[in-house]
Protein backbone atom coordinates (compact mmCIF):
# COMPACT_ATOMS: atom_id res chain seq x y z
CA UNK A 1 0.00 0.00 0.00
CA UNK A 2 1.36 3.41 -1.01
CA UNK A 3 1.86 6.09 2.13
CA UNK A 4 -0.70 9.12 2.26
CA UNK A 5 1.72 11.30 2.35
CA UNK A 6 2.09 10.53 -2.33
CA UNK A 7 -1.71 11.44 -2.10
CA UNK A 8 -2.99 14.30 -2.90
CA UNK A 9 -6.01 14.65 0.06
CA UNK A 10 -8.75 17.18 -0.42
CA UNK A 11 -11.37 17.35 2.15
CA UNK A 12 -14.64 18.03 0.47
CA UNK A 13 -16.25 20.10 3.13
CA UNK A 14 -14.42 22.00 6.10
CA UNK A 15 -16.78 24.42 8.43
CA UNK A 16 -16.02 26.14 11.71
CA UNK A 17 -19.15 26.16 13.63
CA UNK A 18 -20.77 28.67 16.26
CA UNK A 19 -23.01 26.58 18.49
CA UNK A 20 -22.86 29.23 21.46
CA UNK A 21 -26.13 30.05 22.70
CA UNK A 22 -25.48 33.63 21.42
CA UNK A 23 -25.95 32.42 18.01
CA UNK A 24 -29.64 30.68 18.25
CA UNK A 25 -32.25 32.19 16.53
CA UNK A 26 -34.95 30.04 17.36
CA UNK A 27 -33.52 28.14 20.23
CA UNK A 28 -35.51 24.91 20.13
CA UNK A 29 -33.93 24.18 16.49
CA UNK A 30 -30.83 25.88 17.11
CA UNK A 31 -30.38 24.31 20.45
CA UNK A 32 -31.58 20.26 19.54
CA UNK A 33 -29.16 20.54 16.77
CA UNK A 34 -26.15 21.71 18.57
CA UNK A 35 -27.00 18.73 21.22
CA UNK A 36 -26.86 16.43 18.48
CA UNK A 37 -23.59 17.76 17.35
CA UNK A 38 -22.33 17.84 20.71
CA UNK A 39 -23.47 14.20 21.77
CA UNK A 40 -21.89 12.39 18.62
CA UNK A 41 -18.58 12.75 20.35
CA UNK A 42 -19.52 10.13 22.66
CA UNK A 43 -18.97 7.82 19.80
CA UNK A 44 -15.55 9.09 19.11
CA UNK A 45 -12.47 6.54 19.71
CA UNK A 46 -11.18 8.25 23.16
CA UNK A 47 -7.92 10.15 21.54
CA UNK A 48 -10.66 11.91 19.67
CA UNK A 49 -13.54 12.82 22.05
CA UNK A 50 -14.03 16.63 22.90
CA UNK A 51 -16.06 18.07 26.21
CA UNK A 52 -19.29 19.13 25.21
CA UNK A 53 -18.32 22.66 26.50
CA UNK A 54 -15.97 23.07 23.99
CA UNK A 55 -17.96 21.93 21.09
CA UNK A 56 -20.83 24.13 22.15
CA UNK A 57 -18.99 27.24 21.55
CA UNK A 58 -18.30 29.54 18.64
CA UNK A 59 -15.12 27.56 16.86
CA UNK A 60 -12.43 29.11 15.31
CA UNK A 61 -11.56 28.69 11.87
CA UNK A 62 -7.95 28.31 12.57
CA UNK A 63 -8.88 25.42 14.68
CA UNK A 64 -10.56 24.26 11.46
CA UNK A 65 -7.11 24.59 9.79
CA UNK A 66 -4.97 23.39 12.44
CA UNK A 67 -7.25 20.15 12.46
CA UNK A 68 -6.79 20.05 8.66
CA UNK A 69 -2.83 21.37 7.93
CA UNK A 70 -1.14 20.37 11.50
CA UNK A 71 -3.27 16.89 12.73
CA UNK A 72 -4.11 15.62 9.61
CA UNK A 73 -2.43 14.59 6.74
CA UNK A 74 -5.02 16.85 4.18
CA UNK A 75 -3.69 19.15 1.66
CA UNK A 76 -6.57 20.80 1.08
CA UNK A 77 -9.93 21.51 1.37
CA UNK A 78 -13.01 23.03 0.35
CA UNK A 79 -14.66 25.45 3.06
CA UNK A 80 -18.36 26.03 3.23
CA UNK A 81 -20.34 28.80 4.72
CA UNK A 82 -23.39 27.74 6.23
CA UNK A 83 -26.54 29.97 5.62
CA UNK A 84 -28.57 27.02 8.27
CA UNK A 85 -31.01 29.87 9.34
CA UNK A 86 -32.13 28.81 12.75
CA UNK A 87 -29.01 30.66 13.60
CA UNK A 88 -28.48 34.45 13.52
CA UNK A 89 -25.25 33.85 11.84
CA UNK A 90 -25.49 30.67 10.00
CA UNK A 91 -24.22 27.71 11.62
CA UNK A 92 -20.46 28.64 10.05
CA UNK A 93 -21.01 32.34 8.66
CA UNK A 94 -19.85 33.68 5.49
CA UNK A 95 -16.77 36.37 7.49
CA UNK A 96 -15.23 32.88 9.08
CA UNK A 97 -15.27 31.63 5.41
CA UNK A 98 -14.02 34.25 3.93
CA UNK A 99 -11.27 34.40 6.91
CA UNK A 100 -10.45 30.68 6.34
CA UNK A 101 -9.65 31.10 2.68
CA UNK A 102 -7.94 34.57 2.94
CA UNK A 103 -5.40 32.82 5.60
CA UNK A 104 -4.85 29.79 3.36
CA UNK A 105 -5.16 30.65 -0.23
CA UNK A 106 -2.93 27.75 -1.03
CA UNK A 107 -5.22 25.04 0.63
CA UNK A 108 -8.27 26.44 -0.25
CA UNK A 109 -11.11 26.31 -2.19
CA UNK A 110 -14.30 28.81 -1.49
CA UNK A 111 -18.24 28.29 -1.62
CA UNK A 112 -20.61 30.69 -1.19
CA UNK A 113 -23.61 30.21 0.58
CA UNK A 114 -27.65 32.13 -0.05
CA UNK A 115 -30.95 31.06 1.55
CA UNK A 116 -33.45 31.08 -1.31
CA UNK A 117 -36.01 31.99 1.02
CA UNK A 118 -34.58 34.56 3.62
CA UNK A 119 -32.53 37.07 1.51
CA UNK A 120 -34.48 39.59 -0.47
CA UNK A 121 -32.34 39.05 -3.58
CA UNK A 122 -30.42 35.78 -3.59
CA UNK A 123 -29.21 36.49 -7.07
CA UNK A 124 -27.62 39.30 -6.02
CA UNK A 125 -26.27 38.13 -2.53
CA UNK A 126 -24.45 35.34 -4.95
CA UNK A 127 -23.15 37.75 -7.25
CA UNK A 128 -21.90 39.78 -4.53
CA UNK A 129 -20.24 36.99 -2.69
CA UNK A 130 -18.65 35.59 -6.29
CA UNK A 131 -17.28 39.53 -6.62
CA UNK A 132 -15.72 38.96 -3.22
CA UNK A 133 -14.26 36.17 -2.54
CA UNK A 134 -14.26 33.98 -5.75
CA UNK A 135 -15.85 31.18 -4.64
CA UNK A 136 -16.29 27.61 -6.87
CA UNK A 137 -19.54 27.07 -6.74
CA UNK A 138 -22.39 27.68 -3.94
CA UNK A 139 -23.96 25.39 -1.31
CA UNK A 140 -27.44 25.44 -0.27
CA UNK A 141 -29.74 23.88 2.44
CA UNK A 142 -33.08 22.45 1.02
CA UNK A 143 -35.20 23.67 3.97
CA UNK A 144 -34.71 27.51 5.77
CA UNK A 145 -36.94 28.53 8.40
CA UNK A 146 -38.59 32.39 7.28
CA UNK A 147 -39.91 33.75 10.88
CA UNK A 148 -41.16 30.98 12.46
CA UNK A 149 -42.25 29.00 9.42
CA UNK A 150 -40.37 26.28 7.88
CA UNK A 151 -40.32 26.30 3.97
CA UNK A 152 -38.48 24.34 1.62
CA UNK A 153 -37.44 23.68 -2.44
CA UNK A 154 -37.02 21.29 -4.94
CA UNK A 155 -33.47 21.30 -6.86
CA UNK A 156 -35.78 21.18 -9.92
CA UNK A 157 -38.04 24.16 -8.95
CA UNK A 158 -38.38 25.50 -12.43
CA UNK A 159 -39.87 28.80 -10.98
CA UNK A 160 -37.59 28.89 -7.76
CA UNK A 161 -34.42 27.16 -8.23
CA UNK A 162 -33.38 27.04 -11.75
CA UNK A 163 -33.33 30.76 -12.14
CA UNK A 164 -30.68 30.58 -9.41
CA UNK A 165 -28.64 27.69 -11.08
CA UNK A 166 -28.66 29.73 -14.31
CA UNK A 167 -27.17 32.42 -12.82
CA UNK A 168 -25.02 30.94 -10.91
CA UNK A 169 -23.44 29.22 -14.38
CA UNK A 170 -23.46 32.73 -15.73
CA UNK A 171 -21.31 33.48 -13.09
CA UNK A 172 -18.42 30.93 -14.12
CA UNK A 173 -19.48 28.88 -11.02
CA UNK A 174 -18.88 24.66 -11.83
CA UNK A 175 -20.67 23.69 -8.54
CA UNK A 176 -23.98 23.66 -6.91
CA UNK A 177 -23.53 21.76 -3.74
CA UNK A 178 -27.24 20.80 -1.46
CA UNK A 179 -26.94 19.25 1.60
CA UNK A 180 -29.06 16.18 1.64
CA UNK A 181 -29.89 13.03 3.74
CA UNK A 182 -29.52 14.23 6.72
CA UNK A 183 -32.53 16.24 7.97
CA UNK A 184 -31.46 19.50 10.28
CA UNK A 185 -33.35 19.40 13.08
CA UNK A 186 -37.08 17.83 13.94
CA UNK A 187 -38.26 18.83 10.06
CA UNK A 188 -40.12 17.03 6.80
CA UNK A 189 -37.26 14.69 5.60
CA UNK A 190 -39.15 14.82 1.96
CA UNK A 191 -36.80 17.94 1.22
CA UNK A 192 -33.54 16.07 2.01
CA UNK A 193 -34.33 13.43 -0.49
CA UNK A 194 -32.26 13.25 -3.91
CA UNK A 195 -35.05 12.49 -6.80
CA UNK A 196 -35.23 16.31 -7.38
CA UNK A 197 -31.21 16.56 -8.20
CA UNK A 198 -31.03 14.33 -11.71
CA UNK A 199 -33.53 16.70 -13.79
CA UNK A 200 -31.61 19.83 -12.32
CA UNK A 201 -28.59 18.38 -13.49
CA UNK A 202 -29.99 17.46 -17.04
CA UNK A 203 -31.10 20.34 -17.11
CA UNK A 204 -27.87 22.73 -16.46
CA UNK A 205 -25.37 20.34 -18.26
CA UNK A 206 -22.55 22.55 -17.55
CA UNK A 207 -22.76 22.83 -13.61
CA UNK A 208 -21.59 20.03 -11.53
CA UNK A 209 -24.13 18.69 -8.81
CA UNK A 210 -22.99 17.59 -5.61
CA UNK A 211 -24.68 15.46 -3.22
CA UNK A 212 -23.43 16.46 0.11
CA UNK A 213 -23.54 13.67 2.67
CA UNK A 214 -24.53 11.47 -0.01
CA UNK A 215 -25.34 7.29 0.66
CA UNK A 216 -25.68 8.15 4.50
CA UNK A 217 -29.45 7.62 3.22
CA UNK A 218 -30.83 7.09 -0.37
CA UNK A 219 -28.03 5.35 -1.22
CA UNK A 220 -29.45 3.33 -3.91
CA UNK A 221 -31.30 6.68 -5.19
CA UNK A 222 -27.55 8.34 -5.45
CA UNK A 223 -25.83 5.56 -7.20
CA UNK A 224 -28.40 5.38 -10.02
CA UNK A 225 -28.00 9.07 -10.33
CA UNK A 226 -24.17 8.56 -10.47
CA UNK A 227 -24.32 6.15 -12.74
CA UNK A 228 -27.12 7.49 -15.62
CA UNK A 229 -25.50 11.66 -15.08
CA UNK A 230 -21.97 12.80 -15.56
CA UNK A 231 -22.38 15.85 -13.59
CA UNK A 232 -23.74 14.30 -10.31
CA UNK A 233 -20.99 13.83 -7.33
CA UNK A 234 -21.91 12.49 -3.94
CA UNK A 235 -19.49 13.49 -1.33
CA UNK A 236 -19.40 11.73 1.67
CA UNK A 237 -19.33 13.82 4.70
CA UNK A 238 -20.39 12.43 7.38
CA UNK A 239 -21.33 9.31 5.66
CA UNK A 240 -17.20 8.75 5.76
CA UNK A 241 -17.29 7.92 9.53
CA UNK A 242 -19.16 5.04 8.54
CA UNK A 243 -15.03 3.68 7.46
CA UNK A 244 -14.11 4.03 11.11
CA UNK A 245 -16.81 3.37 13.91
CA UNK A 246 -19.14 0.64 12.20
CA UNK A 247 -17.67 -0.68 8.67
CA UNK A 248 -19.99 -3.04 7.72
CA UNK A 249 -22.38 -0.59 7.68
CA UNK A 250 -19.77 1.32 5.12
CA UNK A 251 -19.23 -1.57 3.14
CA UNK A 252 -22.94 -1.96 2.26
CA UNK A 253 -23.27 1.87 1.73
CA UNK A 254 -19.81 1.94 -0.92
CA UNK A 255 -22.18 -1.23 -2.65
CA UNK A 256 -25.07 0.22 -2.58
CA UNK A 257 -23.75 3.59 -4.09
CA UNK A 258 -21.37 1.58 -7.09
CA UNK A 259 -24.00 -0.79 -7.56
CA UNK A 260 -25.37 0.58 -10.86
CA UNK A 261 -22.04 2.30 -12.02
CA UNK A 262 -19.88 -0.35 -10.77
CA UNK A 263 -15.79 0.65 -10.72
CA UNK A 264 -16.64 4.07 -13.26
CA UNK A 265 -18.96 5.64 -10.82
CA UNK A 266 -16.03 5.24 -8.29
CA UNK A 267 -14.69 8.84 -9.89
CA UNK A 268 -17.71 10.00 -8.83
CA UNK A 269 -17.52 9.85 -5.14
CA UNK A 270 -15.24 12.27 -3.01
CA UNK A 271 -14.26 12.14 0.39
CA UNK A 272 -14.98 14.68 3.51
CA UNK A 273 -14.59 14.64 6.97
CA UNK A 274 -17.06 17.71 8.02
CA UNK A 275 -14.14 19.70 10.12
CA UNK A 276 -14.92 20.11 12.88
CA UNK A 277 -17.83 17.66 13.05
CA UNK A 278 -15.32 14.72 12.64
CA UNK A 279 -11.10 14.66 13.26
CA UNK A 280 -10.02 14.70 9.32
CA UNK A 281 -6.97 12.27 10.03
CA UNK A 282 -9.31 9.56 11.90
CA UNK A 283 -11.74 9.78 8.81
CA UNK A 284 -8.83 9.60 6.68
CA UNK A 285 -6.79 6.93 7.97
CA UNK A 286 -9.98 4.60 8.50
CA UNK A 287 -10.83 4.94 4.90
CA UNK A 288 -6.78 4.83 3.37
CA UNK A 289 -6.79 1.50 5.31
CA UNK A 290 -9.63 0.13 4.65
CA UNK A 291 -9.79 -2.97 3.51
CA UNK A 292 -13.07 -3.29 1.48
CA UNK A 293 -13.94 -6.76 0.61
CA UNK A 294 -14.84 -8.11 -3.58
CA UNK A 295 -17.83 -5.76 -4.40
CA UNK A 296 -20.20 -6.73 -6.37
CA UNK A 297 -22.09 -4.69 -8.72
CA UNK A 298 -25.22 -5.18 -11.33
CA UNK A 299 -22.26 -6.07 -14.08
CA UNK A 300 -20.33 -8.58 -11.55
CA UNK A 301 -17.50 -8.09 -9.20
CA UNK A 302 -14.59 -5.43 -8.70
CA UNK A 303 -12.45 -4.66 -5.73
CA UNK A 304 -11.17 -0.70 -4.74
CA UNK A 305 -7.96 -0.61 -5.36
CA UNK A 306 -5.55 2.18 -3.80
CA UNK A 307 -5.87 4.03 -7.07
CA UNK A 308 -9.33 4.15 -6.71
CA UNK A 309 -9.13 5.39 -2.80
CA UNK A 310 -6.62 8.17 -4.60
CA UNK A 311 -9.49 8.91 -6.61
CA UNK A 312 -12.16 8.95 -4.22
CA UNK A 313 -9.68 11.35 -1.77
CA UNK A 314 -8.89 14.14 -4.32
CA UNK A 315 -9.01 13.46 -7.71
CA UNK A 316 -12.34 13.77 -8.38
CA UNK A 317 -13.17 16.68 -6.29
CA UNK A 318 -10.24 18.54 -8.53
CA UNK A 319 -12.19 16.86 -11.70
CA UNK A 320 -15.88 17.93 -10.17
CA UNK A 321 -14.00 21.48 -9.11
CA UNK A 322 -12.04 22.54 -12.29
CA UNK A 323 -9.13 22.17 -10.01
CA UNK A 324 -5.01 21.38 -11.15
CA UNK A 325 -3.30 19.63 -8.96
CA UNK A 326 -0.14 20.15 -10.37
CA UNK A 327 -0.70 24.04 -10.36
CA UNK A 328 -1.99 23.53 -6.02
CA UNK A 329 1.12 21.58 -5.03
CA UNK A 330 3.25 24.20 -6.92
CA UNK A 331 1.63 26.95 -4.65
CA UNK A 332 1.97 24.90 -1.45
CA UNK A 333 5.61 24.67 -1.74
CA UNK A 334 6.33 27.18 0.57
CA UNK A 335 3.57 27.75 2.79
CA UNK A 336 3.14 27.51 6.04
CA UNK A 337 2.74 23.88 5.98
CA UNK A 338 4.90 22.94 3.52
CA UNK A 339 7.59 21.50 5.97
CA UNK A 340 4.90 19.78 8.27
CA UNK A 341 6.32 16.48 9.32
CA UNK A 342 3.75 13.80 11.02
CA UNK A 343 0.65 14.61 11.89
CA UNK A 344 0.28 16.25 15.32
CA UNK A 345 -2.19 14.54 18.20
CA UNK A 346 -5.75 15.13 18.11
CA UNK A 347 -6.56 18.77 18.92
CA UNK A 348 -3.50 19.77 20.67
CA UNK A 349 -2.60 22.63 18.10
CA UNK A 350 -6.33 23.47 18.99
CA UNK A 351 -8.65 25.62 21.59
CA UNK A 352 -10.86 22.32 22.08
CA UNK A 353 -10.30 20.19 25.27
CA UNK A 354 -10.47 16.58 25.06
CA UNK A 355 -12.21 14.16 27.63
CA UNK A 356 -9.79 12.57 29.92
CA UNK A 357 -9.36 8.64 29.38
Amino acid sequence: MASLDEVFVADGVSHAYNLHPSNFRIERHAEKLADNIAALESSMPVDYRRTAESVKTDMSAEDSANMLFRESQVDYTVFHPQTISVFHDGLTGLDKARAFHDAHPTRTGAMASVDLFGMEDPKAELTRQVEEFDPNGVKVYPSYWEGDSLRDFRMNDADLAFPLWEHAADLGLDVIAVHKSVPLGSVPMDPYRIEDVDEAASSFPDLNFEIVHGGLTFAEEAGTQLAFHPNIYVNLEITAIEAALSPNSFVETMRDLLWMGGKKSIEKIMWGSGVPQFHPQLLLEAFWNFDFPEMEWMGGTYQITDEDKRKMLGENLADAHGLDIDAIQAAQADDEFADRGAPEEPYSTTTFEKVDA
